[in-house]
């Protein structure tokens, strides 16, 4: 989706999925003055999530679930550091899918679709990156709780608060405050280690306590 710190429907998953046309992704992907990175940004962004994740597992990421993936443009960054990871991308756009879908490994489908989609039941990373504060409050709820099933390394869970400013396509619910999406994370049983990355509580032993928040 397209969100960025000073910084895509509103709701994923809903009827609203012909919004994300080629225009959409044109508009905030790649036009000079609305894109919200250029490649280089997404390429620091991409290789700073991998590393965490690697500090975390100790060893190299396999596999990657990005859930709101847009057109995938994570895959081939990640594929340029790690060419056998095994990546699959999950978003509404049935644009985003019919275009890329073969070549990226992309479903249709919404934050909340995940357990009704063909992935496996865990990953070592799962991202979700400029997407999450389009979601409704049941959304987000339901949502990091089927993202936390299926991290067994680390997630990468974008998400701006009222207190944050951002730009882009900000047409999405008036955000909440930090202390609530702590909470809301807590309950969904994940752990934030930083910089948006969060573990599962089973395997918070993989983080020492001063790298726990």
């Amino acid at each position: 989706m397209a969100l960025r710190h000073r910084h895509r429907s509103r709701l994923l998953g809903d009827p609203l999925s012909e919004r994300y046309d080629a225009a959409y992704f044109d508009k905030w992907y790649r036009h000079p003055t609305h894109r919200v990175k250029t490649a280089a940004e997404l390429t620091r962004q991409v290789s700073f999530v991998l590393h965490t994740a690697e500090w975390v597992l100790g060893r190299r990421v396999r596999t990657v679930l990005d859930v709101g993936c847009g057109e995938g443009n994570w895959y081939p960054v990640l594929r340029a550091l790690r060419p056998r990871v095994a990546y699959a991308g999950v978003d509404p756009s049935a644009y985003a899918v019919s275009r890329f879908g073969t070549r990226r490994n992309l479903q249709q489908g919404g934050i909340e679709d995940l357990g009704s989609l063909d992935l496996r039941e865990q990953y070592d990373l799962v991202v979700c990156c400029g997407m999450l504060n389009y979601l409704s409050v049941a959304q987000l709820t339901c949502g990091i709780g089927q993202v936390a099933q299926r991290t067994s390394g680390m997630a990468y869970l974008e998400l701006f608060t009222n207190d944050d400013h951002f730009e882009g396509d900000t047409d999405w619910p008036p955000p909440k405050s930090a202390t609530w999406y702590r909470g809301l994370m807590q309950r969904a049983g994940l752990v934030p280690v930083g910089m948006q990355c969060y573990v599962a509580k089973a395997e918070q032993d993989r983080v020492s306590s001063l790298e726990r928040l």
